[in-house]
This record gives C-alpha cells, structure tokens and sequence, in this order.
C-alpha cells in the first residue's frame, strides 16, 4: 500500500504543509523512520521533528526546518491510529470462503462472506454471523453462537454453547468454556461437580493471547462489552465483568467474582472467588484482593488495600532498617548510661 500525504490529510481532517505528492508505504516510530514511513510526534517530541527521516509525518503544529511533508491535527495520535488501521487491514490477509480441510458439522449455519481457515472444526448447530473470520486450527464445538465481524485467530478452542458478540477479537491460543474447578470431598477423594452453564462474551471485545475463561457451573459466566482482556489471564467459572472494563496481563479471577464496570486491573493482579468489585475501581499491579470493594475504590498490596495507605505504608517499610539502626543506637547508649549510673541492666534484650 502506498498513500500520498494528500491522501492522509484526507483521511484524518488536517491541514498539509508541504508536498502532497510525498508517499508513505509503511508505518514507523519518529527515531526510527526512514523515507517512504509515515510518522507521528506529540507535542513533547517535536524538537525531534526536523531531523527526522521519514517521508510524512503527523503533528499538532506546524514545525519549522522540517523536510517531511507536515499534516497539522489536534490529535497526532489519534490521527495515527487512523492510518495504522489502514496499513493492518492491507497486511493481514484474514483468510475467506471455506478452507477445503475444513470440518463443518451438520446444523451449522454460516453468514454471508465468513472466512474459515484450514483444519479449522465448526461443531453441529453452531450460528456464525456475517463476515466472520476463523483462522486456521481453531475449534468451536456445538452450538456456539459467533455474531458478525467476529476475529478467531489460530489455536482457539470454544467449547459447546459458547456466545460470542459482534466485532470480538480472540486472539491465538485461548480457550474458553473450559470446564470450571468445582470439586466436593467425598470419603476423602474429590468429586467433580458438573460444570454445565454457559460463556456468554458481549460485543467488541479482545482477549489477548492464551487467555482462558471457564465456563459456568450453572447459568453463565459473562464477560459485558467493550471489555478488553490482555495476554494470559484467567476467569473462573461464574465470573461477571462489567461493560468497557480493562483487565491487563497476567489477571486471575476467582470463582463468581462480580467485577463492575469501567474497572481498570492492572497487570500480575488476583482476585479471591465470590466478592464484587463495585464500578471504577482501579487496582495497581500485582494486588491480591481478598474482600469486596465499593465503587470507586484505588487499591495497591497484598492483602490489597486503600492505595493512599498501601503507599503510606511503603515509605513507612522503606524506613524500617534506618529505624532498626537508630533504635540499636539508643538501645547502646541507653545501656551505657545505666551502667555509668549503677543501674541494673539485667533486663536488657540483645538485638542482634
């Protein structure tokens, strides 16, 4: 693919400055670009502008002493996103029509334009919706419902009855409708419950690479939409995510855990089975959430607790070997003193 500078400030509302003729046949950071890159620079790099190689580059002034031909936007960034959508949709070729080593079971129903890779498995009554893309070697067991525009990349596996929304992307890996850990002790042994609920997933929604989402032991675990779930997290059966909610890396939720809405996870974060996390909340990397919180809580530690007083406690902790020193210290002199004085010191403790 290959776009004028013309062509770009067409497709993001700026103002040119400079050739419109420049072209652009591949996407790069500001340090690295070289001719034929489009770019970008936020107001706090632009005196890295006028060095830069790159063919076009995106900007929210104009900036002087600049060879590249400048597309003045409010919003570099933003406007950058724009073209990189263009240069992923040019790149990745999503696979289309029906892969002759595919496996179609009876009952299947396929939208119009859906792609399904080779090898790929579709199981009985299984609804895929318009323009869906399966990638090679995924899955899907019997009836699932995929909705439209829907993005299963390679190595996937959905369980039966497992519901996915409109626009969702699945990326490589996952597996989801596993069953859930659900055991009972009988004469000593564990005895597996039945898991037999279902997966619901909402619509726009990404799980990231090897992720795994358990299914219900009854009615559904339910992820709501607009949900965004990064590399290698996990939700036990039963749990609830709330509509535009950010789970990063490395997320585990425990069993028929409710997290709300608008919630940012950060990354290495676990939350213990059955509590609620109430509406926008944030919780810091590598907590351990062990109780429910109300709405708009900040939580950092483990056991997690108020970030203003998990802070508070880290300075507190960090002081603690200079403490140590002083109270050794005065423990010497104290000692000294009583000696000097008679007193008996019988009662002294060593501190080693």
């Amino acid at each position: 693919m290959r776009l004028k500078a013309s062509e770009i400030r067409d497709l993001v509302g700026g103002q040119l400055e400079g050739c419109g003729e420049a072209t652009a046949d591949h996407v790069a950071s500001l340090d690295t670009a070289g001719p034929g890159a489009v770019t970008f620079a936020r107001r706090e790099f632009l005196k890295k502008v006028p060095m830069t190689r790159a063919s076009i580059v995106i900007v929210p002034e104009k900036v002087p002493g600049c060879a590249a031909a400048q597309i003045v936007v409010p919003n570099p960034y933003m406007a950058f996103v724009n073209i990189l959508e263009i240069f992923e949709r040019d790149q990745r070729a999503h696979p289309k029509g029906i892969h002759p080593t595919a496996v179609i079971e009876a009952g299947v129903r396929l939208g119009r334009d859906v792609g399904i890779g080779a090898h790929a498995v579709i199981g009985r009554d299984t609804v895929i919706g318009d323009r869906t893309v399966i990638y090679p070697n995924v899955t899907i067991g019997a009836r699932c419902s995929i909705g439209n525009d829907v993005i299963i990349y390679s190595n996937t596996a959905l369980r039966e009855e497992v519901s996915v929304g409109d626009r969702t992307i699945i990326h490589n890996n996952c597996s989801i409708g596993g069953d859930g850990f659900g055991y009972i002790q009988v004469g000593g042994r564990h005895r597996k419950v039945p898991q037999v609920g279902r997966v619901i997933i909402g619509n726009d929604v990404e799980i990231g690479c090897n992720c795994t989402i358990d299914r219900a032991t009854m009615d559904a675990t339910r992820v709501g939409n607009g949900v965004k779930i990064d590399n290698h997290s996990h939700l036990a059966h039963n749990v609830e995510i709330g509509d535009n909610s950010l789970l990063i890396a490395y997320c585990r939720i425990g069993g028929s855990t409710r997290v709300g809405r608008n919630v940012l996870i950060l990354e290495d974060v676990g939350l213990t089975n059955g509590i609620v996390i109430g509406d926008n909340c944030v919780i810091g990397a590598c907590a351990k959430v062990s109780r429910s919180w109300p709405a708009g809580s900040q939580l950092l530690g483990a056991p997690a607790q108020k970030m203003q007083d998990e802070k508070r406690a880290i300075v507190l902790r960090n002081k603690l070997p200079y403490l140590y020193e002083q109270v050794r210290t005065l423990r010497r002199q104290v000692a000294e003193l009583a000696k000097r004085l008679g007193m008996d010191t019988d009662h002294e403790e060593k501190l080693s």
